[in-house]
């Protein structure tokens, strides 16, 4: 590096500065009165630029380093699942391992910030030739919730799922229910579900210390569910508003206090989720009916809408909980009205029991 001596008298040192954007050469020119104050300026400009450089190169490195590991579809419904693990119900978990252990699978390798919505509108089309569309309308529930954790913002609306076409599914009566299952070891439990709208959990979770004799009532405040370790009690129902109190006739009470038990925790139906469902399953296509276990829930709704009752009394009996329908009524349980409903269902359910047995009885006699 060296000063040029200019006609005006003046020092002039170039130096050259990389290039442009359209390839050209660039330079810069640094002038002084005398020599060595151009030399300095040009000197202290040269290192300028190498600390600048210097400055570049050490972070681009650290950028490189800390460059995070780009995360697949897979990693992500994983993390998912493990933030929401404590917070959501175990049969919930298992519904989501279940999704991102068998769907979309032909996507679940792609780094999520390389998805394109043609790539999950292909995993969808596939999907739907597999399982149902309501299966794959919550498995795609379950993605978008995955994606917007991460915040993966694709226009998701555009993405077209299956219809759900709406199954016009006949039910069969309670009278013909009833005259399947009488005498066998399923009478209780399609008693239970059909004329007090539990669950299957509800139905083998309850035991002996749940049922107030005095009052006619059943305390619904435990289930059992299925998770990914097995069958497991828990303490609590499926929604908040599923624990109820239930007046329970002479009939059912009966029934239940007249089977052995020792203790107030022993349960009154001391059978599996599977053994209940199975049996009854069986005992519908025998006869020629197709229904599971869960129907009944559907026919008891049927049973009092058939009867009138109000929507909010209906609601409190199944456990139903929705914004239009159910508000908090625990405070009213025992009003007139809601004596009347109970009375309205289990005169409807005595009088079928009832005749049934009468008959079975009368025929006996012959």
């Amino acid at each position: 590096m060296r000063a040029q001596k200019l006609a005006s008298g003046n020092y002039r040192v170039v130096l050259s500065d990389g290039f442009a954007e359209d390839g050209k050469r660039v330079f810069q020119s640094f002038t002084a009165d005398e020599e060595w104050k151009a030399l300095k300026m040009a000197s202290d400009y040269k290192k300028l630029q190498k600390r600048h450089t210097e400055k570049k190169k050490r972070h681009a490195k650290q950028t490189k380093t800390q460059q995070p590991k780009k995360i697949t579809l897979q990693m992500a419904f994983q993390t998912y699942i493990d933030t929401r693990t404590h917070v959501i119900e175990p049969t919930t978990v298992r519904n989501y391992h279940q999704i991102s252990d068998h769907c979309f699978q032909s996507i679940m390798d792609i780094p999520i910030t390389d998805l394109t919505l043609l790539d999950i509108q292909a995993a969808v089309n596939a999907e739907s030739e597999r399982v149902s569309p309501k299966y794959v309308k919550n498995a795609f529930g379950l993605l978008k919730s995955v994606l917007k954790m991460h915040d993966i913002n694709l226009k998701l609306e555009a993405i077209m799922l299956p219809k759900i076409r709406k199954k016009q599914k006949e039910l069969p009566s309670f009278e013909e229910v009833y005259a399947i299952v009488k005498g066998t070891d399923s009478e209780l439990p399609v008693l239970l579900a059909a004329w007090l709208s539990l669950r299957i959990g509800e139905v083998i979770g309850l035991q002996y210390k749940d049922v107030d004799e005095v009052n006619h009532t059943i305390h619904v405040q435990r289930t059992i569910v299925l998770t990914e370790i097995g069958y497991e009690v828990r303490e609590g129902c499926k929604t908040e508003k599923s624990e109820r109190y239930i007046h329970i006739p002479d009939y059912l009470l009966n029934m239940i206090m007249a089977q052995p038990h020792e203790r107030e925790t022993d349960f009154i139906i001391p059978r599996t989720r599977k053994s209940v469902y199975s049996k009854f399953k069986r005992l519908m296509e025998k006869n020629g009916i197709d229904m599971t276990f869960h129907g009944l829930r559907h026919l008891n709704a049927s049973v009092m809408l058939l009867l009138g009752v109000p929507d909010k009394y209906a609601c409190e009996r199944g456990g139903w909980s929705t914004d239009h329908i159910l508000k908090s009524v625990y405070q009213q349980t025992y009003s007139s009205e809601r004596e009347r409903v109970d009375d309205m269902v289990d005169r409807y359910f005595s009088r079928i029991v009832c005749a049934e047995n009468a008959a079975t009885a009368a025929y006996m006699q012959l």
